[in-house]
């Protein structure tokens, strides 16, 4: 198991050492960082970013976290923010064993569904950004809150029951999405374990003390804001009743090459059904109905447990019984130690599994320089924050076709001191459902970098947002310039005295709106 999270813990590192700078997002948490820490650790009542007033409602315990690792250590929060997500992550592939060891009731099964998790790559992607200071905090607390939940439900010893509390007010106060499904996964090991005197006592108890705990945050924020923001942020987690399909694929894994993990899963899926043994099975589509927009990072703890289920019990037996003349094994007492120890076949088929994820792995996160800050893109940054007037108005054209992987929009209104008109982070806290005009103001605006500057002022008249500056950032446009292969908008906009060339480095060009 070591060996493979050494593995899993390299893959992590990679991209954040290959960019350079926090991998991907991060620029609103940055802010609320900073924020906390201007205010001397004392919880504001807004966030200021992009131009708008954000309430600060966010789960705060990573953002403390983040500064005081700044102020203590002496270290550039940036650097926090580049460093600290990839640490979080492998912090959290090591939680996972006891959990899945607990559940799975093997440490053979534990520590291999421990290693497929530390080698998925849906287990880096979503936690190695900057936003990870508040994701990896929270799946660090969901794992634990399991593990301590599902001793709480199997066993009588009463210190679980603090276990529970601590953990689970841990998850609450540092990721949203984490807690709602901490909530429901524990609810479902409560059906299947709990379902006594003690167990409802026991899970009223955990309850409480959560609640208790997490109070003081709640009550400053909703004494401040009253629910709405909340009620807000609820509406964002784009609920489907079709979510579950991608579950079922097993295409959420996000694993290259042949999935042979994810085969492995369905093998375990099979056996569990078979068994009538429903319990991950439940925990694997639950989360899809909860919250759909972090379902696949959640239903991957089950899938991995599922995958080690299907490993030893199909494959480990199957190559015992090849290497011994294909006779059938009858012994109804296993002892999986000893198939390890007596079969090199077992040993090598797991050795070039490990080693086939990995790679898989690594090929993943090469990925990751794309969708980050490129140089030229910080470059740019820092140039119009020396140069352009503070708070000036702008149109960010990326091309990005996800808006939550546009690093150049949620990074500028940080690093140039200036608004972009169509990011979207932040809004999701705000009323009337303004994130989802945002959101469909993004995705009208992005095609435009194919199209014209007509393209580009239609949009704004339409939404009638007013702007000052126009910035291109698109890989390989410094090798087009002048070029008869420069793309339409950068063309039309060279073209036309409505809009001034004032900055071209690399990759990216802005332009000013002529008066």
């Amino acid at each position: 198991m070591g060996f493979g999270l050494l593995l899993g813990a390299y893959a992590r590192f990679l991209p954040t050492m290959m960019v350079g700078f926090p991998v991907s997002d991060g620029g609103l948490f940055y802010e609320m960082v900073k924020a906390l820490q201007s205010n001397h650790y004392v919880l504001p009542a807004f966030v200021e970013y992009n131009g708008i007033s954000i309430p600060f409602a966010y789960p705060p315990l990573g953002f403390y976290i983040a500064g005081l690792t700044s102020d203590i250590f002496h270290v550039s929060l940036l650097e926090v923010f580049r460093w600290m997500p990839a640490a979080g992550s492998v912090i959290f592939s090591i939680v996972f064993f006891p959990m899945a060891a607990s559940i799975l009731r093997s440490t053979l099964k534990g520590s291999l569904a421990t290693v497929f998790f530390a080698l998925m790559p849906r287990s880096i992607s979503f936690y190695i950004m900057g936003g990870g200071i508040t994701r990896v905090l929270g799946t660090f607390f969901l794992l634990l809150s399991l593990f301590s939940a599902h001793k709480l439900f199997t066993t009588r010893s009463k210190k679980y029951i603090w276990l529970t509390i601590l953990f689970g007010s841990g998850v609450v106060l540092s990721h949203p999405e984490a807690a709602l499904h901490t909530v429901f996964l524990c609810m479902i090991l409560w059906i299947f374990f709990g379902r006594s005197k003690d167990g409802i006592k026991n899970a009223l108890l955990a309850a409480a003390g959560v609640i208790v705990l997490t109070a003081p945050f709640f009550f400053v924020v909703i004494s401040r804001h009253g629910l709405q923001p909340y009620i807000s942020a609820a509406q964002t987690g784009f609920q489907s009743s079709l979510a579950w399909l991608a579950i079922i694929t097993g295409s959420f894994s996000d694993e290259k090459f042949v999935t042979l993990i994810s085969a492995l899963a369905l093998l375990g899926l099979v056996i569990s059904l078979v068994r009538r043994d429903f319990l991950l099975v439940t925990l694997l589509f639950v989360p899809a109905f909860v919250d759909p927009r972090s379902a696949a990072t959640i239903s991957l703890i089950s899938w991995v447990m599922l995958a080690s289920i299907g490993f030893v019990d199909i494959i480990v037996p199957g190559l015992y019984a090849l290497q011994n003349k294909l006779q059938i094994i009858q012994d109804i007492e296993i002892n999986w130690s000893d198939y390890f120890i007596k079969t090199p076949a077992i040993k090598f088929a797991l050795t070039g599994l490990i080693f086939y994820a990995f790679f898989g792995t690594v090929l993943s996160d090469q990925v990751y320089p794309k969708v980050s800050l490129t140089p030229s893109d910080r470059g740019a940054m820092e140039w119009v924050s020396n140069n352009i007037p503070p708070q000036s108005y702008f149109i960010i054209l990326t091309g990005e076709t996800e808006t939550f992987a546009d690093a150049v929009s949620e990074w500028f209104p940080v690093l140039a001191n200036s608004a972009s008109l169509a990011t979207v982070q932040g809004y999701e806290w705000l009323p009337d459902k303004v994130f989802q005009t945002k959101m469909d103001e993004y995705y009208a605006l992005q095609p435009c970098m194919n199209k014209t500057y007509q393209c580009v002022e239609h949009w704004a008249m339409k939404t009638k947002n007013q702007f000052d500056y126009l910035l291109i950032s698109q890989d390989g446009l410094s090798k087009n310039k002048n070029t008869a292969l420069q793309n339409p908008l950068l063309t039309s906009l060279l073209e036309t005295a409505s809009y001034q060339m004032i900055y071209q480095e690399a990759d990216v060009a802005i332009f000013k709106v002529e008066p």
